[in-house]
């Protein structure tokens, strides 16, 4: 028997109701908000991801799939959508040359990861990017539209963190500042904290394991350190995030774990996930295109797990799309009307479901309660000869007979 890899499973039906209900929430605030759907390759060249997201960092260095094509170019399955949506951005001259941009996109990334809950090696994310504009007010908006769509779905026990990582200028003292923390207490670093403290100093403070955990507990404050441009600017996103009454709290060692980060950062968090508490986020990205070749442009964005959102909902009351329709039939000719009168509801847009191999009225009422349909035509030997049909509600039990032509009316009256 084949089966799938590790860390990339199936989605069965059962699972996609609450899917697709996640996916329409987030669509409908992108568009309340006049975000545009764009949709990024999942196949991109290595550089665009060892450009966009660094070296250093732990994707890049150690959790992409990556292969040679047949022409010996290196290729990338995309492990996040920021870097592919700014490379888009910067190739498309109809958008760049616009004074601002906003996108939104949906799909399937890819990190080699150890699979646990809530950590996927194929996992799926939707995510939105705004181009043009330092302004504090859109880094308020995108905070905003991440938690409408958080509230849209139901997700109630979470938490908002935010901080500002200051500019290149401002972080230079503090990155020395922590160099210099860091190596009075070096023994107590991780083997991969080790290799960050010369290389990528401020990521010490994005690890997870216990004794770098420790150590960041008394580790210098980067707000102690921001210039008068990047104070300024994040006194004004608390200030509009307080005007709006959006709760959240700022935790000054949020650095996130990429390296395009500027000013801004954020994250949306809750106990319930355990270890992996994150299901969404993202920040500010002020000198991105100009990495990819694109003119110097202001950047804001985030992304959020589709899979660690779904865990949150569980159990919830998930509005979904039911069958409208078991066609019941006694076979023979009454097959034949069933047939034909299956084919004019689904031409009135009403879902219809039947088995034309069922024997007897009890199996098909089983099938019926398993769709969970709405309603039962029934078309026995009496209904076929006298063009009519049975319909009977299957939550309330009552039914009625009427004439063929009748049948979509009263079931649109009855819906």
């Amino acid at each position: 028997m084949l089966i799938n890899p590790p860390g990339i499973p199936d989605i069965f039906p059962d699972k996609i109701e609450a899917w697709n209900f996640v996916v329409s929430a987030a669509r409908d605030v992108f568009k309340m908000n006049n975000y545009k759907e764009i949709i990024i390759p999942i196949l991109e060249y290595t550089d665009v991801f060892a450009r966009g997201l660094g070296n250093e960092t732990d994707i890049v260095s150690k959790e992409m799939f990556t292969f040679e094509d047949r022409g010996g170019r290196s290729l990338t399955m995309r492990p996040e959508g920021t870097a592919s949506v700014v490379r888009a951005y910067v190739g498309n001259g109809e958008y760049n040359r616009l004074s601002s941009a906003k996108f939104f996109y949906f799909g399937p990334m890819f990190r080699a990861e150890r699979p646990q809950k809530g950590r996927l090696r194929q996992f799926n994310q939707f995510g939105a990017e705004f181009f043009g504009s330092i302004h504090p007010y859109y880094d308020f908006e995108i905070i905003s539209v991440m938690d409408k769509i958080t509230k849209k779905t139901g997700i109630k026990e979470y938490s908002i963190l935010i901080n500002s990582i200051g500019c290149p200028e401002c972080r230079k003292e503090y990155i020395k500042e922590l160099k210099k923390y860091y190596h009075k207490n070096s023994a107590g670093l991780c083997e991969d904290c080790q290799r960050r403290l010369e290389n990528n100093t401020l990521r010490l403070l994005d690890c997870k394991q216990e004794g770098c955990s420790v150590l960041k507990k008394n580790a210098p404050l980067i707000t102690s350190h921001l210039c008068d441009g990047c104070r300024s600017h994040y006194s004004k996103v608390k200030a509009y995030l307080d005007m709006h009454e959006i709760a959240y709290q700022e935790d000054p060692y949020l650095v996130r774990g990429l390296d395009y980060y500027t000013r801004t950062t954020f994250e949306f968090t809750t106990p319930l996930l355990g270890g992996q508490n994150a299901f969404a986020g993202g920040g500010r990205y002020d000198n991105l295109v100009e990495t990819f070749g694109g003119r110097p442009t202001s950047a804001i964005g985030f992304a959020a797990g589709i899979e660690r959102m779904l865990l949150l909902i569980e159990g919830n009351n998930i509005p979904g799309r039911r069958l409208d329709v078991y066609m019941v039939h006694s076979g023979a000719g009454a097959l034949e009307q069933a047939i034909k009168m299956s084919a004019m509801l689904r031409s009135s847009n009403i879902s219809v479901e039947l088995d034309p191999e069922a024997k007897g009225f009890k199996s098909q009422f089983k099938k019926a309660d398993r769709e969970m349909a709405k309603f039962a035509v029934i078309i026995a030997e009496d209904e076929a000869a006298s063009n009519t049909c049975t319909i009977k509600n299957l939550s309330t039990g009552a039914q009625e007979k009427v004439s063929s032509e009748k049948c979509i009316e009263f079931l649109y009256a009855s819906m």
